[in-house]
């Protein structure tokens, strides 16, 4: 039996990239996923069909979950093809290469802080008696900024500074609030070529691997990196 057989699953801006990886993974191991997107409803789909088509079960799903009236439309339809949510990702995130106008910036702390929050704070609501999990994926960058992307850089500390908060406040209802910081990932809605090659001839070559992370490769990551473990306290 897969290790997640039973599961309820919800993964947000999972139409392609990371996010899709993540939704066939947890397809796989027997969630049924509901495969979230704002805007890419053929790749959505094409993840989607892709966990049916090795026995798995999901659905593609519009939602923006920067807009509460979605969220909530998110775990309802949810409910009613799958049944309560156990695990929730909140993927979704938008990265303006170079420096972001006045309204992107503001898009982009709607999407990846206001979203992360209301997509959170209906799974704490909608989460039986058993918990559940809520995974927030952040990025190195809310440390090791890059030039040019403060905004980015910005919105992801503060979604660390959300899941630590969380995880504080939904601790004793047995709900785990776990936020992830992966490298830089090469997907399939990379930006173009010029502007890639000289990210990695600036930031990627220099360093061991000389190479971006792809969809996969989070495993063998981990085995290279320290891991913080504990139950939320960090020291000084």
């Amino acid at each position: 039996m897969t290790r997640l057989q039973g599961k309820i699953a919800i993964v947000t801006g999972a139409s392609g990239g990371v996010g899709a990886d993540i939704a066939r993974y947890l397809g796989a191991e027997g969630a049924a996923v509901v495969v979230s997107y704002a805007k890419d409803a053929q790749g959505a789909n094409r993840v989607a069909a892709d966990i049916v088509a090795t026995g798995g079960r999901a659905m593609a799903l519009h939602g923006d979950a920067s807009k509460a009236e979605d969220v909530k439309r998110i775990f309802r339809i949810t409910n009613d093809a799958f049944g309560r949510p156990d695990l929730v990702v909140n993927n979704t995130g938008i990265d303006s290469m170079g420096r972001a106008s006045e309204p992107d910036a503001h898009r982009q702390f709607d999407v990846d802080v206001f979203g992360t929050f209301l997509m959170s704070q209906q799974a704490a609501h909608q989460f039986g008696d058993n918990g559940g999990v809520i995974i927030n994926m952040s990025s190195v960058g809310s440390r090791d900024l890059a030039p040019d992307r403060v905004a980015y850089s910005t919105t992801k500390g503060v979604v660390e500074t959300l899941t630590l908060g969380l995880s504080h406040e939904l601790g004793s209802r047995g709900i785990r609030v776990i936020s992830i910081d992966p490298v830089d990932f090469e997907t399939d809605d990379r930006s173009e070529p010029s502007v890639a090659e000289e990210i990695l001839r600036h930031v990627i070559y220099p360093v061991p691997g000389r190479r971006t992370g792809k969809p996969g490769d989070a495993a063998v990551f981990i085995k290279s990196r320290q891991l913080v473990v504990s139950a939320g306290w960090r020291g000084w």
